[in-house]
């Protein structure tokens, strides 16, 4: 029997679905976005307004939130896994940062933890186009 604060392998197995899904996540993000967009200017979906803006803008924004809290839980996630694969303290060990490569578990965690961020990154900052470009025509 194994102590219950030791990292298993249902920890391991779960930082690589926090891989995965993030990368899942955010290429359905760019898809789902992109698609809007093309069915909102040929065929004239959405074209109504809601507050102000259009109602392509409005549903691009809400998947772009969604998106981003879906993120958020999977860096948590793999936060959580990355503290709990380390062997000490980050008071009593200064290289931290450095340990981390050395455990393959360790490793694996920070890489979907930095990896989702940066999807994180990618995906806020696509909230500029959606706002300041307009998709169908050039005026």
């Amino acid at each position: 029997m194994r102590a219950t604060n030791l990292p298993g392998e249902n920890d391991v197995q779960q930082t690589r679905q926090c891989l995965l899904a993030g990368i899942i996540v955010w290429f359905l993000h760019l898809n789902i976005v992109y698609g809007i967009a093309s069915l909102s200017c040929r065929w004239g979906w959405l074209s109504f307004t809601i507050a102000g803006l259009s109602a392509r803008h409005v549903v691009e924004i809400i998947i772009t939130l969604i998106t981003s809290a879906l993120l958020l839980v999977m860096i948590h996630l793999s936060w959580r896994h990355w503290r709990a694969f380390q062997t000490r303290r980050p008071s009593q060990n200064p290289h931290l940062l450095q340990d981390t490569e050395k455990d393959p578990q360790s490793l694996l965690a920070s890489i979907a933890m930095l990896t989702n961020s940066f999807f994180l990154l990618f995906v806020v900052a696509f909230l500029v186009p959606i706002l300041a470009l307009r998709a169908c025509g050039q005026s």
